[in-house]
């Protein structure tokens, strides 16, 4: 079986901002393949999807933590977009959602079904996430730092 690989490439993150979503917390990316970002019609939509996908979190069976963070990916294949919240004590529970490039607005569940999968460029905002979400709330388990927490968000380095 031979597998075929691209030469890796690094994409545009970057923070956009902060939003309070019935109380909690989201923190928003966006990913791009692209010099700068252009599936703004797909933000735009998710942005407005956020508190129906807010009511699903809370209604988790295993506690949440009132912080959450979403990246809008504008990927070879269409948009995908990730809503990855802290739940149980140290988990990261994600949902993942899809826009094709003809229908920028029509957001669907994932095109890979019931596999969630996370990209190495997603990976690089989980990875950053979890080390802030030791650094405030972990490594200060008597009082957790949730304020701090949210002010800290990726700074992509080139």
């Amino acid at each position: 079986m031979k597998t075929e690989f691209e030469p890796y490439q690094d994409r545009k993150i970057e923070y956009i901002k902060n939003t309070f979503v019935e109380n909690l917390c989201v923190k928003i990316y966006t990913i791009t393949n692209r010099h700068q970002f252009e599936a703004k019609e797909t933000f735009k939509s998710a942005e407005k999807l956020l508190p129906k996908w807010i009511e699903n979190i809370k209604n988790s069976t295993i506690p949440t933590h009132r912080n959450a963070f979403l990246m809008v990916h504008e990927a070879r294949e269409g948009t995908l977009i990730l809503l990855c919240w802290f739940t149980g004590e140290n988990m990261i529970e994600t949902n993942i959602y899809y826009a094709n490039f003809e229908n920028p607005s029509e957001i669907n569940p994932s095109i890979y079904k019931e596999k969630q999968l996370i990209c190495i460029w997603e990976l690089e905002i989980v990875w950053f996430e979890r080390k802030a979400w030791i650094q405030h709330v972990l490594s200060k388990s008597e009082n957790p730092d949730f304020s701090s927490y949210q002010k800290k968000y990726y700074v992509q380095k080139r």
